[in-house]
């Protein structure tokens, strides 16, 4: 080969890319993925070592006649259902978490089932790991904090099986070690995160999202898209999770309008986004979940509805901080059929204007203001905002004056 050009130079010059000195990647739920799973569910728990399942939902999903169907899947496989906790709000707490785990103690349990979008999967992940190891759902908060043996220095304890069956296709909880609650007291929302966390099996199935409505199916797939961008910029990004979060964005781009527009009518799309969903989701994140945790906290704003309203913003801030980040983005802007010439500054500009839009087109809201975030909240968002660790993976370092241009912006 003639010339100066050097292959390894070439793809070490930016910071982003080429093989970094350390980094951790782990994916340890099984999926099954497919049309008409619902029936063998107590095929599959039985694999995992249930006997006597715990099933956590919420009231909506219970009338929808879903769950029932679950539970005929389940002791048609030879596992017992030892009873159902349908009471997980729409933004679950940690009250609501220690409840379900002493109700499944009570009914003698030895497994988890939860049916459900991100509060019931949170909740039940969160309450299986009360219920094993005991204590209360405050005392679980933090980042690999876990029982382990070995005086907490080996491996992390294992909790009782869980098995997850998501019905929106969003949060990605069903194959994440990680779990968001609620503590209303603090008005603040618990960020958990270790590997027993990993649920051991999540069941794939369209059929649970058919009469998911419109606004949420559009909400949840705008959690999906940030997971999916923030977790490809984070400055703790990997080469696996680089792989996911691309496959992710292409079959967001090509599934998430229709699955809104006629999710019903649509399984393909519907079946699409759960596997998006379920892709895209990392624990490196950035300053959208930063931001919008707060928001969800303080002002109840649904987490994807947060997400879909910040993300563009916090994009613009990002891509200002230099071509390493830009680049990142313009290979986000290439999955999405979204212009990325020009500088740094314009690639930003392009995606969120189109990712605007297209919260736009699907129906939800672009302001903080339209769901209930007043402008004198902004001094308790930025000090939610800055005591977020995922502040700290955020490509650029943001301070407290640039969460408050940011949050002003997305007002």
């Amino acid at each position: 080969m003639t010339g100066s050009f050097d292959v390894g130079e070439a793809f070490g010059a930016r910071r982003m890319a080429g093989f970094k000195d350390f980094f951790q990647h782990a994916s340890a739920t099984r999926v099954v993925a497919g049309r008409d799973l619902l029936s063998s569910t107590g095929f599959e728990l039985g694999k995992e070592g249930a006997h006597r399942v715990w099933l956590v939902t919420d009231k909506v999903i219970r009338e929808t006649g879903l769950v029932d169907r679950v539970e005929a899947g389940v002791t048609d496989g030879g596992v017992e259902v030892a009873g159902v906790f349908d009471d997980v709000p729409q933004d679950s707490s940690t009250e609501v978490v220690d409840r379900c785990a002493a109700e499944a103690r009570e009914a003698g349990a030895d497994a988890f089932l939860a049916v459900g979008g991100g509060s019931v999967l949170d909740t039940a992940k969160i309450a299986d790991s009360v219920f094993t190891h005991g204590g209360t759902a405050a005392e679980q908060e933090g980042f690999f904090l876990m029982p382990r043996a070995d005086d907490e220095m080996g491996v992390p304890l294992p909790i009782a099986p869980l098995v997850c069956v998501p019905t929106t296709a969003g949060t990605g909880s069903e194959v994440s070690m990680g779990a968001l609650v609620k503590d209303p007291v603090r008005k603040v929302k618990l960020e958990i995160c270790d590997f027993p966390l990993f649920p051991r099996l999540a069941i794939l199935d369209p059929e649970a999202t058919r009469t998911l409505p419109p606004k949420i199916a559009a909400a949840t797939g705008m959690d999906a898209m940030t997971h999916a961008i923030e977790s490809y910029v984070s400055l703790e990004w990997n080469p696996f999770q680089e792989a996911r979060s691309m496959q992710a964005l292409r079959l967001i781009r090509s599934n998430l309008e229709r699955a809104v527009d006629d999710g019903p009518g649509d399984e393909e799309a519907r079946g699409n986004m759960l596997v998006a969903a379920s892709l895209a989701i990392a624990i490196e994140l950035g300053s959208t979940h930063a931001m919008s945790h707060p928001c969800g906290g303080l002002y109840g704003v649904p987490h994807g509805v947060a997400n879909a309203i910040n993300l563009p913003h916090v994009i613009r801030f990002n891509a200002e901080a230099g071509d390493d980040v830009a680049d990142r983005y313009r290979d986000v802007c290439e999955a999405l059929g979204v212009e990325s010439g020009g500088s740094g500054a314009a690639v930003g500009d392009n995606l969120a204007g189109h990712l605007t839009q297209l919260v736009e087109g699907l129906g939800l809201p672009t302001r903080l203001s339209e769901v209930g975030v007043p402008e004198e909240g902004i001094p308790a968002l930025v000090e939610g905002a800055m005591g977020d660790g995922l502040s700290l993976m955020n490509p650029r370092e943001p301070s407290e004056e640039d969460y408050e241009r940011l949050f002003r912006g997305a007002l």
